[in-house]
């Protein structure tokens, strides 16, 4: 399991994803204490040999 940060501010989300995780359009709004940004979740889908 891998955690999910932050592109803007490197703040470790209190998500989780697995290695074999494919996503996108899903947006989450940065928890940070100064950030507040919101991102879009992207993790491309791999060839799996």
């Amino acid at each position: 399991m891998q955690k999910i940060k932050c592109p803007y501010c490197g703040y470790v989300m209190p998500l989780t994803r697995t290695k074999s995780a494919v996503c996108r359009g899903l947006f989450i709004k940065c928890k940070g204490r100064r950030c507040g940004r919101i991102f879009e979740i992207k993790i491309p889908e791999r060839e799996i040999k």
